[in-house]
Formats: C-alpha cells, sequence, structure tokens
C-alpha cells in the first residue's frame, strides 16, 4: 500500500471561524493523491480571500540497485516561481483557487518531479490543501562513495508548507502606490515594471495586480477597470 501521511504541525485548538488563518504541515506520498485539511475554520461571508502557500521544504526517498537511500533535501528542485504563490478569489464560500503544476526539471521529459496542488475552502469556511497527479520519475544525485553519480528512482516526496488565508472585506489590488485611488501614478508604475518576473524574489513586481509574477495587459485592464477611489 502507497504511504500517504498528513503530519499536522499547528496544534490549533478549534476555535470559532475568524477573518485569519495561519497553518503549517507536512504532507508525504509515494504516488497517491494526499491532502491536508485546516484545523480552524474562516468565516465564510467575506469579500476576497487572500491565499498565500509558501513551500519551506522538500525531499524525496530514492533508490538505487533496490537500497534505499534518504531522506534527500530538493528544495533546489523546487521551481522559483512555486515556492511562494499567492491568489485571491472573491466570496463567500465555497470557493477554489486555481489549481497549480509543479514540474521539475521543466526541461526534462518525463521530469524527475511532478505534481497538482490546489486549494479550496467550503462552505463551512474549513481549507483543504490537495496535492494530486504525483510523478515520481528519475533524478541524477550523488550518492558518494562507491556509486558516485548515478540515476535514482524516487519513491516518496514530501513538502513542508505554510499555508495563510486571510478575509478582505474591500480589496484594491490596482492601487499599486496605496494612496486609496487607482489613477495615472498606478498605470505609470505598471507600465515601468511591464514584463516577465518570473525570476523575482520576495514580494511581486509592481503592477502585477493579479499576482501572476507577469505584469501585462490583464493587469493593464484590471487597473483600467477599477478607476478611481478605491472602496471603502
Amino acid at each position: 500500500m502507497d504511504l500517504v501521511s498528513v503530519v499536522l504541525l499547528s496544534g490549533c485548538a478549534l476555535i470559532g471561524p475568524t477573518d485569519h488563518g495561519d497553518w503549517s504541515y507536512t504532507v508525504t506520498s509515494s504516488g497517491t493523491n494526499v491532502s491536508w485539511t485546516a484545523p480552524t475554520p474562516l468565516r465564510t461571508d467575506g469579500g476576497h480571500y487572500e491565499m498565500r502557500y509558501t513551500i519551506t521544504g522538500a525531499t524525496v526517498m530514492v533508490s538505487y540497485i533496490g537500497i534505499d537511500f534518504g531522506p534527500i533535501d530538493v528544495m533546489d528542485m523546487i521551481p522559483a516561481d512555486v515556492i511562494s504563490t499567492f491568489r485571491t478569489q472573491p466570496g463567500p464560500c465555497p470557493l477554489i483557487y486555481d489549481s497549480i503544476e509543479v514540474v521539475t526539471p521543466a526541461d526534462q521529459d518525463p521530469p524527475s518531479l511532478s505534481y497538482d496542488w490546489v486549494v479550496d475552502i467550503n462552505s463551512s469556511g474549513i481549507a483543504t490543501f490537495s496535492m494530486e497527479n504525483l510523478y515520481l520519475g528519475q533524478a541524477d544525485y550523488n550518492l558518494g562513495w562507491p556509486w558516485g553519480s548515478v540515476a535514482v528512482q524516487l519513491e516518496s516526496g514530501s513538502v513542508s508548507a505554510n499555508l495563510k488565508i486571510d478575509i478582505i472585506d474591500n480589496p484594491c489590488y490596482e492601487d499599486v502606490d496605496g494612496n486609496g485611488s487607482v489613477d495615472v501614478v498606478d498605470l505609470l508604475a505598471l507600465i515601468g515594471n511591464w514584463g516577465d518576473c518570473i525570476s523575482c524574489e520576495g514580494d511581486f513586481p509592481p503592477g502585477d495586480v493579479n499576482y501572476n509574477w507577469i505584469v501585462d495587459v490583464t493587469d493593464l485592464l484590471q487597473v483600467v477597470g477599477a478607476w478611481g477611489p478605491c472602496p471603502d
């Protein structure tokens, strides 16, 4: 039977619905779908639900000529643009964020590791993280003496992460400079950061109002559509 384990690290006691969730957890799988469910509910009637998912650790167990090795730290294999992911969805609950695909290395076919993950919040305000379509392939790894660098088979993978969800009732993402109004200053900031910023680290580039690491026409249309004072 494939190993599927969920380790809860947050240790939070069950409380009533809130406007903020902050949980840390680890999921482990050898190929089957796996999910983790938040221990505390969120308010279900919020205006927007901001979700930030940050990978804090990643390891794999591997095998070579029938011998198991690991756990091996593979954080350097995780694409930089999926280490930290920000998404926002309008309420009320239930709601689901767009699925995110992780493939590494991107130029290898088949890859060493790939999976999809998605976060949803049900009608009771409970958030669930799901990892699906996990593929475990081969990767070159230096096992040291006496084997050296060889092609190993990935047998299982573990991802540790932090999931934060905040309810924002009246967001104004298009207000790039934060002055309470969407105007020409925000438009100029967007144009000044035009283009792909997939290699950016930390905060999203100013003008990336849909938080996809690219400042493009979608952001431009969103800013123009929100022109004027931000909602109270």
